[in-house]
């Protein structure tokens, strides 16, 4: 194995212990799995998750949820986003999978396939408060709920909508979307209200109602620097520690002289005698290509910076300042290595996006290893 990914299992159930003291044991806490998990691996990290007591679990689609059923795990499952309109939702209903609902076809195809199988079909609908995203305008709500509250064979046992602004300081528009959503669910009558993700819910104790869906903080990842700032200023400790490293190996390592041109469109230019580490990782692995020469890694705890274009399967890295480096040596892309540390945080910053894309896109054919 020449690249993996280690989880720290109790760093993770840390991290979800920790909601639950902010939420209380009042409130149910979905843990957010989609995606792999943020590339963590969603099978395992589910099993984690619940075990160290999140009592439902988000995905992004049909295929997600099936999947953790498939697994024999047994908690609740919601489908977060979308579903087709398939056979495969007759699956899902027999297995007890809530649905969202944002549209009037999505509420007659469910009610259909309930009553073909004879079966009540569980449902949350998504109320658009201003992300502009999937979900009913706030303003047509409770028209819409009225409709879909005639169907016999659908259960509308939620209602959620999610925050565009919640990591920010300025919290003025995380309270105009909670405004519009509590107008909603009063006297509705509905068993679960969920608003708050991670940020939300360390930031702005009036979005969590009677359920938060924790997705980024699980793993031990601030939704944002103003997050973590809030957090320090809080009368509580949130201490999140990162969940994930990952890990290569050298697979040459080679000497050239000054005037040597580095892969691909020939980026990189030797200025004198080089030492290059090659690494067995890339783009395809999730290694993100603007990390040409602005990226680096760990090699015997010393920051190795990354030379040339990365390629799709190969990463070159200037090891001239580490002594005795060979082929077989570990080397950290994201966690620690003696005294050093690369945070997915530190790599997001130099290619200008968020450490939920770093994360995520660590390419899910990779194994993962659970310690």
């Amino acid at each position: 194995m020449l690249t993996w990914v280690e989880i720290k299992k109790s760093r993770l159930q840390s991290n979800l212990k920790q909601f639950r003291k902010i939420v209380g044991s009042r409130r149910q806490i979905m843990a957010i799995v989609k995606s792999n998990a943020y590339g963590h691996g969603m099978l395992e990290v589910a099993k984690l998750c619940l075990s160290a007591g999140a009592d439902w679990l988000g995905v992004v689609n049909l295929r997600e949820a099936l999947l953790l059923r498939q697994a024999k795990i047994k908690a609740p499952i919601f489908i977060l986003s979308y579903y087709p309109f398939s056979s495969d939702i007759k699956e899902a209903i027999r297995e007890n999978i809530d649905f969202p609902v944002y549209t009037l076809s999505q509420a007659i195809f469910l009610d259909k396939e309930g009553q073909n199988l004879n079966k009540i079909v569980n449902i949350h609908i998504k109320i658009d408060t201003g992300t502009s995203r999937i979900g009913i305008l706030s303003g047509q709500a409770n028209d819409f709920i009225e409709k879909i509250k005639r169907f016999k064979y659908l259960n509308l046992r939620g209602i959620f909508t999610h925050y565009a602004d919640s990591e920010s300081k300025n919290q003025s528009y995380t309270k105009q979307q909670t405004k519009k959503f509590q107008d909603i669910i009063e006297d509705k009558q509905i068993s679960l209200a969920h608003a708050a993700c991670s940020a939300a819910t360390i930031n702005n104790p009036c979005t969590l109602f009677n359920m938060v869906r924790i997705g980024i903080g699980l793993y031990g990842l601030w939704p944002s620097k103003n997050t973590q700032c809030i957090a320090n200023k809080k009368s509580f400790l949130v201490n999140l520690q990162p969940v994930l490293s990952w890990k290569t190996k050298v697979i040459q390592v080679k000497s050239l002289p000054a005037g040597v041109s580095v892969g691909y469109n020939r980026t990189f230019v030797t200025r004198s005698k080089t030492k290059l580490a090659i690494l067995p990782v890339g783009y395809a692995d999730g290694y993100d290509r603007r990390f040409s020469n602005c990226g680096s890694v760990l090699i015997h705890g010393i920051s190795c910076p990354i030379r040339g274009r990365v390629c799709m399967n190969l990463t070159m890295a200037d090891v001239s300042r580490v002594a005795g480096v060979k082929a077989r040596d570990e080397v950290v892309l994201i966690g620690r290595q003696k005294n050093r540390v690369i945070s997915a945080d530190d790599m997001a910053k130099k290619i200008g996006t968020i450490n939920y894309e770093v994360v995520t896109r660590i390419n899910s054919d990779i194994p993962r290893i659970y310690k």
